[in-house]
């Protein structure tokens, strides 16, 4: 007896498989647009960048979220860093500085870095969620 449908029996479920994971795999080419939240930081995506704000400090990046093909991001942008007290109508009163802003998503979790560029301050990584709240705490 011929062991073709024994064969056929085993490799047709196996391609369902694969042909199914093919469908459901989405290359994202851009963070998606909206708001992303987490500990200590909070951002929102525009087709043109992203507002940041942090603990203590806000940021900017002045680019459009762009993706690698494998969800990577790379991209300029300015910190700016906030203090305790009043907060001033306009950030123009507060110190600025260049900053690149890298870090991976998969359309749903994010994972941030912040490197100030010119300055001492420290690197800051930040895990944030697509639709989540900020938990962002004042400068006191």
């Amino acid at each position: 007896m011929s062991q073709f449908p024994t064969r056929w029996a085993r490799i047709l479920p196996l391609l369902g498989i694969g042909v199914c994971v093919a469908c459901t795999t989405r290359v994202l080419d851009r963070v998606p647009l909206g708001s992303w939240g987490g500990l200590h930081a909070g951002m929102i995506v525009s087709d043109t960048g992203a507002e940041i704000e942090y603990d203590c400090g806000a940021g900017r990046i002045t680019a459009p979220l762009l993706l690698t093909g494998h969800g990577d991001f790379d991209l300029p942008g300015v910190y700016i860093r906030g203090g305790p007290g009043p907060v001033p109508i306009t950030d123009s009163l507060l110190p600025h500085y260049a900053a690149r802003y890298t870090g991976h998503t998969d359309g749903r979790t994010m994972s941030l870095t912040m490197s100030v560029l010119s300055d001492s301050i420290p690197e800051q990584t930040f895990t944030l969620s697509y639709g989540g709240n900020p938990q962002v705490f004042k400068c006191l």
